[in-house]
């Protein structure tokens, strides 16, 4: 079962609140109010250090996570609005390169949202989509222009090829990607913990008032924390890239079929 998904964070979020909200418990009737009185000064200045950094650490990788699922998303639209481009170039040609040119374009894109696109929430590729692809390119490549208004589209159809290409190679690395790396949930997650267990070297009067500070605060971690969880692998989970882009590249090829028949 994947890990970024909705109940996983109706479990994750509440679960850290009542172990931060137990652990203060413990601590309070552990440690005595004389002790922590002579540590008060030095432990309020220490947990404003720990905060801040923390919160700089936290945010930097919130803000990173949703930058690379963005950019994943546009990466998506710039492929799928490659194909179409390529197929409207190629409707302005004559002979068979349209149809053949379509035609390889509609299998690819059949590839991609029917059998590659499953295989990324598992962080794999297709290597029958990649054949496509390439089978895709060939057809194009095969135009050989003849006159200046064909060179001038054969040379935009050039440019949309490279245009795919680019954003296939940056799809697929963005899909082979493992999430975060161990080492920054390590780091975020002891980060964390330690930010926690300072809350619970204060003693105030108001023992309700302090379970609501800790409680908050933990709560606002392990929310940032799945945040990142979520959005960190952007083809898996129930927060993800869909194919939307791709089916309107579909539709587009099927409007240029229907005019050039009309035609």
């Amino acid at each position: 079962m994947s890990i970024d998904t909705y109940p996983v964070g109706l479990l994750l979020v509440p679960g850290c609140v009542a172990a931060s909200l137990v652990g203060l418990a413990v601590a309070r009737r552990s440690l005595h109010r004389h002790d922590l009185a002579k540590i008060q000064e030095v432990a309020s200045y220490l947990f404003g250090v720990v905060g801040t950094l923390y919160a700089v650490i936290l945010g930097l990788i919130v803000v990173d996570s949703m930058s690379k699922f963005s950019e994943a998303r546009l990466t998506v639209e710039a492929e799928a609005n490659a194909i179409s481009d390529i197929v409207l170039f190629a409707s302005q040609l004559p002979g068979e390169t349209p149809r053949r040119v379509r035609e390889h374009a509609e299998e690819y894109v059949k590839s991609v949202t029917e059998v590659e696109w499953p295989l990324m929430a598992d962080r794999k590729i297709s290597p029958e989509t990649q054949k496509a692809a390439v089978a895709f390119s060939v057809a194009l490549l095969a135009f050989e222009p003849k006159t200046e208004r064909e060179q001038e589209i054969f040379a935009g159809q050039l440019e949309a090829a490279s245009q795919f290409w680019n954003g296939r190679r940056i799809r697929v690395a963005a899909a082979g990607r493992d999430g975060l790396p161990p080492l920054e949930w390590f780091v975020l997650i002891v980060g964390g913990l330690i930010t926690v267990i300072y809350t619970f070297f204060f003693k105030p009067d108001d023992f309700r008032l302090q379970l609501a500070i800790t409680g908050m605060l933990s709560a606002v971690i392990a929310l940032n924390l799945y945040l990142i969880l979520m959005f960190a692998s952007p083809f898996s989970g129930d927060v993800k890239i869909h194919p939307q882009s791709f089916e309107s590249a579909r539709h587009t090829m099927e409007a240029v079929s229907g005019n050039r028949a009309g035609g």
